[in-house]
This record gives structure tokens, sequence and C-alpha cells, in this order.
């Protein structure tokens, strides 16, 4: 397989820090691994989460040897990376009790085996442009999709829902990865990995057009980092209030 891709990452309209933190690696076997983190704002450090979840994932894959691997084994191995990195989080945050609270989310894709393979913790997203449209591989780990259909259903009925949305409620995450977070692991497999992917924060897609992101993506006449940088700056214009990272992934 080959791959192009553009990562960017913008502090945003209202923030002081920016504590996403993103990047994409390739192997000399033809193997890719993408990842985008949002370090979780209000919390202390979480730019030192999303760093430490980005780094360590990136150093054991430039160590893993995916050939041979069935699909299960891979999935094992994203599983136990993501056990890895929690267990690194909380000797740093035994030796610094200020980053006991740090946490992070966390969205990569693997290209291996002919095949790509998605992982997610949290609220950031993993998308592929499936017939001129933008396809959600990833659910959101937050309490609207932690609620029973059902009882959704009467929530959105009886008006409660757009009502609590005005604050945010529905999307208070249920998952995150960090020393003192609650953890669920989501994995997600793709069989035909060419396409386009985008992995996004919160920051980009709660405040991007899908309809603009496509056509963006999708035009043969802009360069991959003027279209991370428009995908960015249209999520700005609609009132954006977090930080804002984007990878853009070309699969050949």
């Amino acid at each position: 397989m080959k791959y192009k891709h553009a990562k960017l990452t913008d502090i945003g309209n209202y923030r002081k820090m920016n504590q996403d933190n993103l990047d994409f690696f390739e192997n000399s076997r033809g193997e890719a691994f993408g990842i985008v983190c949002d370090g979780m704002g209000g919390h202390a450090h979480g730019e030192v989460a999303s760093k430490m979840a980005v780094d360590k994932f990136a150093k054991i894959f430039e160590s893993q040897n995916f050939d041979g691997l069935d699909n299960n084994q891979i999935n094992r191995w994203l599983r136990n990376s993501v056990t890895d990195i929690l267990n690194d989080m909380i000797d740093y945050a035994d030796q610094d009790l200020t980053t006991k609270d740090m946490g992070t989310t966390l969205t990569a894709i693997l290209f291996a085996n002919n095949c790509a393979y998605v992982i997610n913790v949290g609220d950031s997203r993993t998308y592929k442009v499936v017939d001129n449209r933008l396809f959600q591989v990833s659910q959101d780990q937050n309490l609207w999709n932690s609620t029973p259909e059902a009882e959704r259903k009467d929530i959105q009925m009886s008006g409660m829902y757009d009502k609590a949305t005005e604050v945010t409620f529905w999307k208070v995450l249920t998952s995150a990865l960090g020393p003192a977070k609650t953890l669920r692991i989501d994995t997600y497999f793709i069989e035909d990995p060419k396409g386009i992917y985008i992995l996004t924060t919160d920051g980009v897609h709660d405040y991007m057009d899908e309809d603009i992101v496509v056509s963006t993506l999708l035009n043969p006449k802009q360069k991959m980092k003027e279209k991370a940088h428009l995908i960015i700056e249209d999520a700005k214009d609609n009132m954006s209030t977090d930080n804002l990272s984007i990878l853009i992934i070309e699969v050949e």
C-alpha cells in the first residue's frame, strides 16, 4: 500500500493551550499507523497524557512486526498497546501526583496485512469517505451513546435531549485514557483499506460541515496540507470552542 498524509493542529479560538497531539508513521514493510489524541480540557496536564499516548504508540508500532498475525492477534496488539500506555501513565502519575487526573481521548488507525484496523477511546473520531460521503467508523464513548436505545427515543420525544444538548450534557465522556479514568477500548475492522480517511478531535468534527469536508477532500486541485487547513478554518468559522486537530490519510 502507498500512503499520503497531512496533519495539522490549531490552538483554536479560545483556548490558552493546545492539548491535542497527533502523528503518522510508516515502516519499511509498507505498514502505517496514524493517531490523534485530545488531552482532556479542564484536566491538569492533558497535554502530557496526549503526548505520552502518541509517543508510546509510535515506539510500539516501530518495534512490531505484523507478518503472520491474524486479525484477532492484531486486535489484541492494539488493545495491549493501550494497556501499556495506561501503565506508563500510572507510573508517571505515581512520580508526579499533580498528573493523577490527566486524561486523553485516542483514535488511531493501523494499516497492515492489506486491511485497516481502528482503535478508539473517548470522542475523537475516525472517518472514511464512502460513496462521496463521510462514514464515521468509530463511535463516541459518551453518555448519549451509552444510553439504551429505547430510553434515547423517549428522551428525544420529550424534548429533554435538545434542552440538555445546549450545555453538552450528552457529550460527557464515559471513557478516557488516564491514570484515574474509566477505560473502554473499542476496535473496528475495515476489510478494504484503500480510500481517504480523516481522524479528528471534537474541536473539528463538532463544528465542521460534512458536505464541505467531503468536497474539500475530493478536490484534486488542492494539496493535502491545504485541505487540512481549510477544514480546520471552516470549524473555527463555525465557532469551535476547542483545540482543533486533523489527520488526513490517502491510501492507494
